[in-house]
Parts: structure tokens; sequence; C-alpha cells
């Protein structure tokens, strides 16, 4: 059974998801969780979500400023990194999302993909270049 890695973009209201293929290659958008009450729920929907997909670990975008330092976002990110942990039993990888987001609007505004239309792909495709800047940083180690 091949084990994929899961990469997140997380948001106050919305965590967009992509998946690894099964030779870490390539990372592809998956979906986009509208955010649960708590930390825990959003997490729980996410594990539901997943069943049947075996995982070797996950990448969970850290939202900093463009200084490098910390926000609110961040914080919240660490609580649901915590969370992820706790649920998945999986590594949880904090990596740098700084210029994901940007990235992922630039992508599918060069595409040609109307803006109501990136407007509901713009988080899984962040997560896809959170996760594939990952993957890629793993070839070069």
């Amino acid at each position: 059974m091949s084990l994929r890695i899961l990469a997140l973009d997380f948001g106050k209201k919305r965590i967009g998801a992509a998946l690894s293929d099964p030779t870490h290659t390539l990372a592809t958008p998956w979906l986009v969780l509208e955010c649960r009450r708590s930390l825990k729920e959003s997490v729980l929907l996410l594990k539901e979500k997943l069943a049947g997909t075996p995982l070797k670990a996950i990448v969970l975008g850290l939202p900093l400023h463009p200084s490098g330092q910390e926000s609110e976002l961040s914080t919240l990110a660490r609580q649901f990194a915590a969370h992820l942990q706790e649920h998945f039993s999986l590594p949880v990888i904090l990596w740098d999302e700084r210029l994901t987001t940007a990235q992922a609007e630039r992508t599918l505004k060069e595409a040609n993909i109307c803006r109501k239309k990136r407007a509901q792909l713009s988080d899984k495709v962040a997560a896809a270049v959170i996760l594939q800047n990952y993957l890629d940083a793993q070839k070069y180690r």
C-alpha cells in the first residue's frame, strides 16, 4: 500500500487540502473544507474525508508575515497541528507558506479560470503549492 503525503492550507474559514502521488513527486489539489466550530471538529471532519487514504505525513502551511514573524493565524495553525497530531498519530510538519496563496491565485488566473471559480479553487491549489514546495525540498536533502 502506497503512503501519500497530505498538505493543508489552514485558514479561519476554509482549509485547502492536497495529496501527493504515491512516489512523493507530484502534488494534486484535493478538496476544500469549510471550518467547523472548533479546530477539533475540523480535524475530525478531515479524518472522515481521508478514510481509506493511507498517509505517511501531514504538511501544514504555517502562515507567517512577510518578515518571517508569526501571526495570530500562526498560533491557530500550531493549535490545529496539535489536534492533527493527536487524531492522526502521524508526523505533522509545519511548512512556511508565505506567498503560496498569491502563487495559487496567479496560477489560476494564468489558466484563465473565472474569478468565481478561482475563489472556489484557490485554497486547495495553495495547499498543492505548499506540498509541491515541500516535496521539491525533500528531493535535494
